[in-house]
């Protein structure tokens, strides 16, 4: 994985596990995968992980997203 897909970690709990996210690959998986709900803030951060390997998008953005859409799903996580 490139350096460039990183980001600041992101703790996570959804189902009762808690999980850490380091970068792009690992939210997505984690939005596809384990998301609880699709909302439209989940779409939103799934749309930006495809924009960062099309370089539309940065590693940050998708970080916004992924918290953001934690946020709608009420998904508690720490930063």
């Amino acid at each position: 994985m490139s350096r460039r897909r990183s980001f600041k970690p992101v703790k996570i709990t959804i189902n009762g596990k808690t999980r850490t996210v380091y970068n792009v690959v690992q939210a997505g998986n984690m939005l596809l995968s384990e998301w609880p709900e699709q909302t439209p803030a989940a779409r939103a951060a799934e749309l930006l992980v495809l924009d960062v390997f099309n370089d539309a998008a940065g590693p940050e953005q998708v970080r916004r997203a992924f918290i953001t859409a934690a946020k709608a799903s009420d998904i508690k996580f720490s930063s």
